[in-house]
């Protein structure tokens, strides 16, 4: 009996020996910042109001809901009414699948299943995202769908941080995040510009929640347009106004911090002030 519980115990012992150590300690805490920024601009939800489950692989439905939303056309999907073929696509996917179905964006897995519940590969989701940026897989014009990824590098959409051997919904949402900084096919706007031209995102809540630093932190080194400069230093800039003692204005100017501490300098006629 001893010798039957030993062995026991070492089967159970070389099995988990065998799990991937990756799934056992991933850390998903710096994924969740990105989540936080991407819901509030109303590009990702998660499973709850405080739980985006990023530890685990998307299924196909979500991977779905993702391309429609970076296409800025979720608002047009739910009011919409499109139809699709299949038998496995929950309620809550449903507007999103036959959107998608009906525009040519995606098909299924046979000619009654969606694969809704399906985990996503990878190269899918980078597919759906080039295809939101414009790029084209038909005929391999400019790339292949089972091979996005030197494009996706090319361009700036494929961070070093994404875990290609294991893709959980925290890879999707730092593939989504790059994406939004990316530059459409066109070459005339990125992505998040399209999508603020179309009201899809706001101008406010992008320069309020997307952080610029972030791509330096993916390893995704961008060039600096003149919006991008203004997000990053108006938040430090103030207006400055004098009055005399009756409450008349008498002069307005402007200053800009240079510390965290309230450290300001501004300029007056007689030169430089701090």
């Amino acid at each position: 009996m001893k010798k039957k519980i030993t062995a026991i115990l070492l089967a159970l012992a070389l099995l988990f020996s065998f799990v991937p150590a990756t799934f056992a300690e991933r850390d998903v805490s710096y994924e969740e910042g990105l989540a936080r920024d991407l819901k509030a601009l109303g590009l990702f939800q998660g499973v709850s109001d405080t739980d985006f489950d990023l530890a685990r692989q998307p299924k196909r439905s979500e991977a779905i809901v993702m391309l429609i939303r970076a296409l800025g056309k979720e608002a047009e999907a739910k009011s919409g009414t499109y139809s699709h073929p299949f038998r496995d696509v929950p309620a809550w996917a449903d507007p999103y699948v036959g959107y998608a179905y009906e525009n040519g964006l995606a098909s299924g897995v046979s000619a009654t299943e969606f694969g809704s519940g399906e985990p996503i590969k990878d190269y899918t989701f980078l597919t759906f995202m080039l295809r939101a940026l414009g790029y084209s897989d038909a005929g391999g014009r400019d790339f292949s769908w089972d091979d996005p990824f030197p494009l996706a590098s090319q361009i700036g959409l494929l961070a070093g941080r994404v875990d290609l051997d294991n893709f959980w919904r925290a890879d999707m949402v730092t593939v989504t995040y790059a994406a939004l900084y990316c530059t459409i096919s066109t070459g005339t706007e990125r992505l998040c510009e399209k999508l603020m031209a179309e009201n899809a995102i706001s101008y406010d809540a992008f320069l309020g929640s997307y952080r610029l630093e972030v791509l330096e932190e993916l390893g995704i080194r961008k060039e600096l347009k003149a919006v991008d400069i203004y997000g990053l230093c108006s938040p430090s800039v103030f207006k400055i106004e004098t009055y005399d003692e009756s409450g008349a204005g008498l002069a307005q100017g402007s200053g800009f911090f240079i510390s965290p501490d309230g450290l300001a300098v501004t300029v007056e006629n007689d030169g430089l002030q701090v």
